[in-house]
């Protein structure tokens, strides 16, 4: 019975450059959202000043909750390129170099798991919202496509974890 094996790595530079994009695509939706929220803030001030005369921003909520969810996935996988998680570094600095390089390994392979285990359940959310024809309260907008970018933000980041796992990169 043949035994299948995969030893070609990614390669570096794509992986940079997915992540990359993503991080910029996560990063400008972030601003764009900033940059809105201060037109609402001034529309919402100038409405307390005259009445009625400029209105609001129509479906802010809708907007800012669709967007952010859209957005901030985007930064997983740079940040996992970078190594650029939470650690603990007070303890793992005095560590033997074998059992930080061990620790390291347990939690990247963690990270893969996690970040497939986040994906598996939004598959499952965005075909549930899909079936169920869920759509943005004000805005009128169906909300399962918000769920792709996230979507394939996770699976790239399990992808930079398990690569780094397979040849050793680090940041």
């Amino acid at each position: 019975m043949p035994r299948w094996r995969v030893t070609a790595a990614v390669p570096e530079a794509l992986l940079e450059r997915l992540a990359g994009a993503f991080a910029i695509a996560g990063g400008t939706i972030l601003l764009a959202i900033a940059a809105l929220t201060g037109i609402d803030v001034l529309l919402r001030v100038a409405d307390l000043i005259a009445p009625g005369r400029l209105g609001i921003v129509k479906g802010y909520e809708d907007l800012v909750r669709l967007f952010v969810s859209a957005a901030v996935p985007l930064l997983f996988p740079w940040c996992q390129l970078r190594r650029g998680h939470v650690a603990v570094e007070l303890v793992a600095e005095r560590l033997a170099p074998v059992v930080r390089r061990a620790l390291e390994g347990a939690g990247t392979v963690l990270t893969a798991a996690v970040a497939l285990f986040l994906a598996f359940w939004m598959v499952q959310g965005l075909l549930e919202s899909r079936a169920d024809g869920r759509i943005a309260g004000v805005l009128g907008w169906p909300e399962w496509p918000f769920y792709l970018p996230g979507l394939l933000a996770l699976l790239l980041w399990a992808v930079i974890a398990a690569d780094q796992l397979r040849t050793g990169r680090r940041a």
